[in-house]
């Protein structure tokens, strides 16, 4: 059937609107997804990262004014793991114990959107602690092994590595405690295991870190398989 110009014309605007509504209804749908999210995960959870970093270096520089400086970058050292520790735990409550696994695979987004966003929100959480902690001790030079800003890649970096294991184990088992577990075992490797031995600070980060990248696209790949999820949904509860 032809059509003539007018008729192509308004077949064209048509398409064109079409595409127009359904860019912007799947741009509201990603931001309310977005909301639900951080809400889901809670404002206490997010503050638990960055309430730790600031309070690591209030008491570095609490403890400087009292201890020698060698007692202080000591206490500091092992200070800075608790929120390493914090924040990898705080991606694995935000990644596991929800019972709406069934229901947000039957949405538009999926659940792997909804565990992507939430460890976003979580690794975001834990970097912004890592940077509160070690800024101020680092002007003040109170971090240990101290090799300028660079050495922000340390904690930066750990919080990536302990939050990668975590949504890595969390998409594996869907449970709780198996990602705690995890969690616990990486952060527990890195602190004794690793930092001590390998003092360069782009080797000390970049090689967990490529590791990160690796395990984190394996668990991308499993929280595409939705029956998968729903299965591990079911059995955890």
């Amino acid at each position: 059937m032809n059509l003539g110009t007018g008729g192509r014309y308004l077949l064209g605007d048509g398409q064109k609107n079409d595409r127009q509504l359904h860019r912007t209804s799947r741009r509201v749908g990603m931001t309310g997804m977005i909301r639900a999210q951080a809400r889901r995960i809670g404002m206490g959870l997010l503050a638990m990262p960055v309430t730790c970093g600031i309070a690591v270096a209030a008491a570095g520089v609490m403890v400087s004014g009292v201890w020698s400086r060698t007692q202080t970058l000591m206490v500091v050292n092992w200070l800075a793991q608790l929120m390493v520790i914090g924040s990898g735990v705080c991606v694995a409550v935000a990644l596991t114990g929800d019972p709406l696994v069934e229901a947000s695979e039957s949405t538009p987004v999926g659940w792997r959107r909804v565990q992507a966003t939430r460890f976003a929100f979580a690794a975001v959480s834990g970097l912004a602690g890592a940077v509160l902690m070690f800024a101020p001790l680092h002007v003040l030079g109170l971090w240990p092994q101290d090799m300028g800003w660079i050495s922000l890649i340390a904690p930066a970096g750990a919080v990536l590595v302990v939050g990668a294991a975590g949504f890595t184990a969390a998409a594996w088992s869907a449970s709780t405690r198996a990602t705690v577990m995890a969690v616990v075992a990486v952060w527990m490797f890195l602190a004794l295991l690793w930092d001590p031995y390998v003092l360069d600070p782009v080797a000390q980060r970049g090689i967990p870190l490529t590791v990160a990248v690796i395990v984190v696209g394996v668990a991308w790949r499993l929280l595409g398989d939705e029956e998968r999820n729903v299965t591990l949904a079911r059995r955890s509860i």
